[in-house]
């Protein structure tokens, strides 16, 4: 059902280019092109306000558009629409797949202002989507949507049924996928989430699901908003203004032409401004660890702690050999920095007391939300050519800028450049003392983070896209499409607060950089320490297709029809490694560089059996220049018995392609972790049953790093889906759908599917995997003789995981009209999941994820809840509009298998042995509460011409729930609960026109 959701190949590019010039000179814009095939008509419509769902999420606000603006076209346009997974219009939108719209008008009484948010906020989006808070990540500063948990590379995102390029950066160094950040939201008609496998029409990508996002094909007037906001803790201030102009009618003067324009701007909000628990890495006041660093001597802080040590190669302050030969002290002699704490540790097995800083880096550095800047601008035109034929053209800019601020540089680190043993030596180059060593006659082990040297990102992407197409009618009951397409991407990244590794060592040796009063430095010595590294990443889609349309032949139900098309797209991606020559320590390495021509030829058979049997078959035939080619084939059934129920279901097989970082690229990624109980205790830990506890500082939490390689023998990732529902309207105002989806994944491709493995034959000292190697971290000085944890895994991708999932969508809808003044709407929408089992290798057992905090390691860490909903009540009443829009996540058991295992004794996912907090307490948080948030919004319209609005998000200012093992945010879950960290926020707002 479509539920409507309130709330380069040079000749490619030559080609693409002529025809968007030969679009403009017959002065057109588009119509709309829904799906990857522009479709073969003259008309488009909305499709009926009262097929509805509840509203997506709690996201920023917005304001309800003016009326005259929503119009997508005239009201006299006959409704024939073309709905998201089909070549055929249709006079309804109740599909054999699930659909689900989003219109424009129902998101903004839900307060969301922005596609990412609308999408990101659907019940159907779980695991793997990526949230722009976690700044953390590998695809930083952007957003992106996970249908189905299947994570953000097996969700295919459109436009205008159009694809579009990637974001340059993949997420976790590996899946590719559309940044939700970088598409104009101003002129949004509507967005289509086909929540179905559909290969059979869009090709690769679509496991999981499409999203459609659909803009305005026609716009008279012009149009305006403008928008102010803050939190109720007077941060994180909030100003939207979007200005569209538009003129002539298709219907009368046979054209429309318009430009849009759109800025908005969120500051940044700091854990600082924000109570306990997002404050502090010390949970001791609630039964949980202190983990701020340095709270176990020595630790590294802003204030640097040293030790007598010795070399293994004189003259080379890399060649420590991780042993102190006497206690650790703080170098300088006033102690601890202000603010700091000091920490004594007693060094097990000898008389040395060992000092340290204890630092809140977090309530210091750490951001809750980082500062975006979105703006961009928009081209759109139509011409009706004749009553058969209609030509568009769009172009379109936009930006999205985030910037945001992380911890200070460590001096010991481990990637890329090993100086875990970096020593202070006891003479300078030129001979003199060294005034940063207190031991005269031997160098010093030093711990220490850069505090005088800020460390901020920017990510800076720009999009330019273009696109084109004609399609229309001939004969007898022919028809056609035809459309071309341009994107082009390019991110810049600004970083500073890396140390270079030349610079730090002539620091050192020369004594230039006073480790002990830090505020002493100068700028230029700062600057020769850690320069701004500056990047570019790209990525580009070309794109030209077509497709024609017949109506065989009459059946009792209607004409059978058949659609035929191709396409030849290409895609490239040059995401070069920003630390080629391994010269900064600290910045994390992956790349990916490639590019490929993909050409398809696909098909689609209408059949309406009968009036109440219709039967769709499509097929799609991909193949790929680097050497594979796949078919994909689907069927779907929807049967009518009455009129007030409709039953239907689908059965499709498809594939994803892998990336260009999966088959030629690298990359490091970092999730927390311990090493297991039998290394802790050779490390001083004391052992009580299963748990372990207490020890030196090497049994802290630590940041392991998985270390993956690009396989150019990968295969692509193969899919099995089918769904089943139901539709129900047994009253005009009062309808409901229920649908059951079942998805498994084979081939699934993965890094270091056997780490798991290779992590205990490391511990055990037993052989590890074919193909597999651990880099052991750096000596534990207070236990020189205990095993070294491991620092990384190395491995390759693979083809070797293994997922099937399945669920129930619901959605029910109320809509009273008593009067013609009063109209109230209740929309509500639920997902549930049933099953969520990963195979992380053809050796493992298939693990259910539903209701955990796994998947761990995939993009954000956000885990599995098993429920996810909303439910929005509007009351409009003459010129007022009152919205109350709720969402509900639920709580989960913070466990997960695929990052720490199962229970090596009674083999259960249990607290014990895979809590994500990873804590003394192995039961401390190990479930997360459910979260509810509930959203505000009013809107007054003053006259024709002026609306005035507000939105309160997070009305009831509710937390979000404590989640002390998540790494994408401090102690709670930006994916689902980002607002609960943020608090209460208010807008205010007016749209007018004139």
């Amino acid at each position: 059902m479509t539920t409507t959701i309130a709330f380069r190949p040079t000749l490619l590019r030559s080609s693409a280019l002529s025809a968007l010039v030969f679009a403009g000179l017959i002065g057109t814009v588009p119509a709309f092109a829904q799906d990857a095939q522009v479709q073969p008509s003259t008309s488009v419509s909305t499709p009926p306000q009262g097929d509805v769902s509840p509203a997506p999420t709690a996201a920023p606000t917005a304001a309800p558009a003016p009326a005259a603006a929503t119009a997508a076209a005239d009201a006299d346009q006959p409704q024939d629409i073309v709905v998201t997974g089909t070549l055929f219009r249709r006079t309804d939108t109740e599909t054999p797949s699930p659909v689900t719209v989003l219109t424009a008008d129902s998101l903004a009484k839900a307060g969301i202002n922005n596609v990412s948010d609308a999408v990101r906020s659907i019940s159907a989006d779980s695991s793997g989507s990526v949230p722009t808070s976690f700044t953390g990540g590998f695809g930083a500063g952007s957003s992106g949507v996970s249908l189905r948990g299947l994570s953000v590379n097996s969700t295919l995102t459109l436009i205008d049924g159009l694809r579009t390029a990637n974001y340059p950066l993949a997420d976790d160094g590996q899946r590719s996928f559309v940044d939700l950040n970088t598409i104009p939201n101003a002129i949004v008609d509507r967005v289509e989430v086909l929540k179905d496998g559909a290969s059979s029409s869009y090709g690769a990508d679509a496991i999981g699901g499409v999203v459609n996002i659909i803009m305005k094909k026609e716009i008279v007037g012009a149009y305006g908003t403008v928008e102010g906001g803050v939190t109720q803790r007077g941060d994180g201030g909030s100003q939207r203004a979007t200005l569209t102009l538009g003129t002539g009618r298709l219907k009368e003067q046979g054209f429309n032409f318009y430009v849009s324009g759109e800025y908005q701007h969120n500051d940044a909000i700091y854990n600082r401004n924000r109570g306990f628990p997002y404050n502090t890495q010390d949970l001791t006041s609630i039964g949980g660890d202190n983990n701020n660093a340095g709270s176990v001597a020595p630790g590294q802080t802003t204030s640097a702690v040293v030790a007598p040590t010795t070399v293994t190669t004189p003259g080379n302050i890399l060649s420590g050999t991780g042993l102190a030969t006497g206690p650790f002290q703080v170098l300088n002699q006033n102690g601890c920095a202000a603010g700091q704490t000091l920490v004594t540790t007693p060094r097990d097995g000898t008389t040395f007391i060992d000092q340290g800083c204890e630092q809140n880096l977090v309530s210091q550095y750490g951001q809750i939300q980082p500062e975006q800047t979105r703006f961009g601008v928009t081209v759109h035109g139509t011409a009706q050519i004749n009553d058969k034929t209609q030509a568009y053209l769009i172009a379109s800019y936009f930006q999205n800028d985030v910037k945001s601020q992380g911890n200070p540089s460590l001096i010991r680190s481990a990637n890329p450049v090993n100086t875990q043993n970096i020593v202070l030596p006891a003479t300078l180059a030129n001979g003199a003392d060294n005034p940063n060593n207190p031991y005269p006659n031997d160098p010093a082990a030093i711990r220490y983070r850069f505090g005088d040297i800020a460390s901020t990102s920017e990510y800076k992407n720009h999009v330019i896209r273009a696109a084109a197409g004609i399609d229309g009618q001939f004969g007898e009951g022919w028809g056609y499409s035809a459309s071309i397409t341009a994107a082009h991407s390019w991110l810049d990244i600004t970083q500073d607060g890396y140390l270079n590794l030349a610079g730090l060592q002539t620091a050192i040796t020369t004594g230039s950089y006073n480790f002990v009063n830090p505020e002493l430095n100068t700028a230029t010595v700062r600057a020769s320490i850690s320069p701004t590294v500056r990047t570019q990443a790209t990525s580009d889609l070309d794109m030209i297709q077509g497709v024609i349309t017949k109506d065989l032949f009459q059946l009792p139900g209607g004409p059978l029809q058949l659609g035929v098309g191709g396409s030849v797209r290409y895609e490239a991606q040059n995401d070069p490694s920003q630390n080629p020559n391994f010269t900064t320590i600290n910045l994390n390495q992956f790349s990916a560089v490639g590019n490929r021509t993909v050409e398809s030829a696909y098909f689609e058979v209408n059949a309406p059996i009968l009036s109440s049997l219709e039967i769709d078959g499509s097929g799609r035939f991909d193949h790929y220049s680097e050497g594979y080619s796949h078919f994909s084939p689907k069927i779907g059934v929807k049967f009518t018995p009455i009129r007030q129920v409709a039953l239907r279901g689908t059965f499709s097989k498809g594939f994803r392609a892998p990336s260009f970082a999966e088959t030629s690229g690298s990359v490091v990624g970092f999730t927390t972790a311990v090493p297991p109980c039998s290394v802790q205790a050779q490390h001083g830990a004391t052992v009580t049953g299963t748990t372990c506890s207490g020890g030196s500082a090497y049994n802290q939490s630590y940041s392991i790093g998985f270390n993956t390689a690009g396989n150019p023998d990968i295969k692509p990732e193969l899919s099995r889906s089918f769904t089943g529902g139901v539709v129900v309207q047994p009253l005009r105002w009062l309808s409901f759908t229920a649908d059951y989806y079942n998805i498994k994944k084979t081939r699934v491709i993965t890094g270091g599917p056997l780490a798991n493995q290779a992590l205990a034959a490391y511990y055990a000292g037993t052989a590890l995997p074919t193909g597999y190697s651990v880099t052991p971290d750096a000596i534990d000085p207070s236990y020189p003789n205990a095993p070294a944890r491991a620092l990384f895994v190395n491995s390759p991708y693979a083809n070797a995981a293994a997922l099937k999932t399945s669920g129930l969508d619901f959605s029910a809808l109320v809509q009273l009209k008593p009067s013609d003044d009063f109209h109230f709407t209740s929309r509500a929408e639920a997902t549930y999941i049933l099953h969520y089992d990963f195979k992380q290798s053809d050796a493992d057992p298939f693990v259910d994820f539903v209701g955990t905090q796994a998947p761990y390691i995939t993009s954000s860490g956000a885990g599995t809840p098993a429920w996810r909903g909303n439910w929005q009540n509007s009351i409009d009443y003459k010129a007022y509009t009152l919205t109350a829009t709720a969402y509900y996540t639920s709580g989960y058991k913070a466990v997960a298998y695929d990052q720490y295992g199962a229970n090596p004794v009674t083999g259960a996912v249990d607290c014990a042995t895979s809590s994500t907090y990873q804590g003394t307490d192995p039961d401390f948080n190990c479930h997360v509460k459910h979260f509810v948030d509930v959203d505000l919004t009013g809107n007054v319209k003053v006259n024709d011409k002026f609306d005035l609005y507000f939105n309160v998000v997070n009305l009831l200012d509710q937390k979000a729930p404590l989640n002390a093992g998540n790494y994408a945010a401090v102690n709670y879950n930006p994916t689902y609960t980002q607002i609960g960290a943020v608090g209460r926020t208010i807008r205010i707002g007016a749209n007018f026109q004139f």
